[in-house]
């Protein structure tokens, strides 16, 4: 079927509706309960458009779907088209653009929320989701996340914000005035982990000379959580060197050692939404933001005497 042939009042809004929701959640049932129907009736709704398109749109797995070809050309245009009738709704009923917005705390308190001033004054309103955890952006859970990664989220669009070498961090109490610290004191520990980069410290430590690296003590899922508990002094953590440089020059925390880690392979602050969300104009701006305000962060980042690179630790 041609679907440029179609006439606007023969399309088939419920089944379409039944069938994005579906292909977006991955599952009839999840899809279901998106759209206000039973599942039996989404399976139904999508065999009446396999049979109207004469084409298979899914194929059908143990509580689960996945899309064909026909079937993700299908769900891409859906989406897209859903996410223009949903703004052109919201201007008509005279309610301002709205974005849902997730990160971790520390993001959103240092960068998030003056990016949601300036674009309160565009017109465009921000939900900030402040969060440690990551969200489930393919199915809708935000517009947008910012997340901190090595490597770019899969499946999704994703662009560069920042990229930070990594610093080891500990509090200004435990330095007491020193420049530096022996690798030994940092090997003694304790060591804060985290969840994301579990093998962080045997590898880090391993460069350092340290033959027999610990593993951390404790994992957080956070660099939030991890930093304060060194800011109260217990032990040594790690986290990206933008993130921190506002608490180093404040003298809430130290690095405890003049080296930065992963010059190869630093970490990124990664914007990230589901390619619909991604062309508008939005999400655009507020990544345009974004980078200005990282930007005059990034011009102020650590620069003691003798910080240095460090090769990346993986050995690469």
């Amino acid at each position: 079927m041609n679907s440029a042939h179609v006439k606007r009042g023969a399309l088939p809004l419920i089944a379409l509706r039944a069938f994005e929701a579906a292909a977006r959640r991955g599952s009839f049932q999840d899809g279901a309960q998106e759209v206000g129907l039973t599942p039996s009736a989404v399976s139904h709704h999508v065999r009446q458009l396999e049979a109207t398109i004469g084409a298979a749109l899914f194929e059908r797995h143990h509580r689960r779907v996945s899309l064909t070809p026909p079937g993700e050309a299908l769900a891409g245009s859906l989406a897209e088209g859903f996410e223009i009738i949903g703004r052109a709704y919201a201007r008509a009923a005279g309610r301002p653009e709205r974005l849902v917005v997730s990160a971790s705390p520390g993001f959103a308190a240092r960068w998030l929320l003056p990016a949601a001033q300036i674009m309160r004054e565009e017109g465009i309103e921000l939900q900030v989701d402040a969060t440690p955890y990551v969200v489930d952006v393919e199915n809708g859970a935000c517009d947008v996340a910012i997340r901190l990664s090595e490597t770019a989220p899969p499946r999704l669009a994703a662009n560069r914000l920042a990229t930070s070498p990594i610093v080891l961090l500990t509090s200004a109490k435990r330095m007491a005035g020193r420049s530096s610290l022996d690798i030994e004191e940092i090997a003694a520990g304790p060591l804060l982990g985290q969840s994301i980069a579990p093998h962080f410290w045997p590898e880090v430590l391993k460069v350092l000379g340290v033959r027999n690296g610990t593993a951390a003590e404790a994992y957080f899922d956070s660099f939030d959580s991890a930093l304060q508990a060194v800011e109260g002094g217990y032990g040594f953590t790690f986290a990206p060197e933008i993130l921190v440089a506002q608490r180093v020059a404040d003298g809430t925390l130290a690095l405890a050692l003049p080296r930065r880690f992963g010059r190869r392979r630093a970490w990124s602050y990664w914007f990230v939404s589901r390619p619909e969300v991604a062309r508008r104009a939005a999400v655009r701006r507020l990544f345009d933001v974004l980078v200005g305000v990282l930007g005059v962060e990034g011009s102020q980042a650590l620069k003691p005497p003798g910080l240095a690179s460090t090769p990346d630790i993986s050995g690469d």
